[in-house]
């Protein structure tokens, strides 16, 4: 084999080495780690051991979009001050994004004031088929885990302005496998409910959101109840999904 044909080798395998260097470095950059203010990036597939699971607790909002914005926003509403657990994740799988672990340099506080923003060119930018209102967001009170009991604040999804009142609400879960679902929203204190939906057959692991038009109701707690079972076992479903309804943002 002569030199010049040696050089042409010896530069396509250089090459492929630097190609193959920077996807491995990018691929690392990518996955979920600690970016200093919260952790994020790409996780291995999640394994749900819950019969039914909140995934998303989001104020029933969508500010328009032309292309991904460079930072992404979430501001919500606190009864009084607690501990918040912020989960920011894609409602139907395709990367297995996830946002987690945020510190703030103050305290989570009573009313409106909680909010925390996040660049998009560190990772989703990076992500195809990812928009803003293709995640969902649990800020989750007291507990960083779900359970059949949740406190949540609802958040509100946005990237330059929030709305003044809040006229609707999205609570998103999903199954572990196919079931029949009632849910029904109450008023704190009451028995009738404001509110009811039925899932007749729900698809495993598929999300599906109980959607609210709450511009009628009143400040107030209120809770999500949904009961059920699954169509294979009879396995019975219970959960409930507490939290406080401020219409006004200020």
């Amino acid at each position: 084999m002569n030199r010049g044909k040696l050089n042409q080798i010896a530069i396509l395998i250089l090459f492929a080495l630097f190609a193959w260097t920077s996807f491995a470095a990018a691929q690392t950059h990518m996955q979920y780690q600690d970016r200093g203010n919260r952790y994020e990036g790409i996780k291995s597939r999640p394994v749900s051991g819950y019969n039914i699971e909140l995934i998303s607790a989001r104020v029933d909002y969508k500010e328009k979009t032309e292309q991904v914005p460079k930072r992404f926003k979430v501001k919500f509403y606190l009864e009084k001050a607690s501990k918040v657990y912020l989960t920011v994740r894609e409602l139907d799988y395709k990367h297995y994004y996830w946002m987690d672990k945020v510190q703030l340099s103050k305290v989570w506080a009573q009313g409106f004031d909680n909010t925390f923003e996040w660049p998009t060119e560190v990772v989703i930018q990076r992500l195809d088929e990812i928009n803003m209102y293709s995640l969902g967001v649990v800020a989750r009170l007291k507990n960083p885990k779900p359970g059949m009991v949740e406190q949540v604040a609802p958040v509100i999804l946005y990237h330059s302005h929030v709305p003044s009142t809040i006229e609707g609400y999205l609570f998103t879960f999903k199954t572990n496998a196919e079931a029949r679902l009632t849910c029904s929203i109450y008023k704190a204190g009451e028995t009738d409910p404001v509110f009811t939906s039925t899932f007749r057959r729900q698809r495993a692991g598929r999300p599906f959101t109980v959607r609210w038009n709450s511009s009628l109701a009143q400040e107030d707690p209120y809770q999500l109840l949904i009961t059920g079972y699954l169509l294979k076992t009879n396995d019975s479903i219970d959960q409930t999904v507490r939290f406080f309804h401020q219409p006004v943002v200020k």
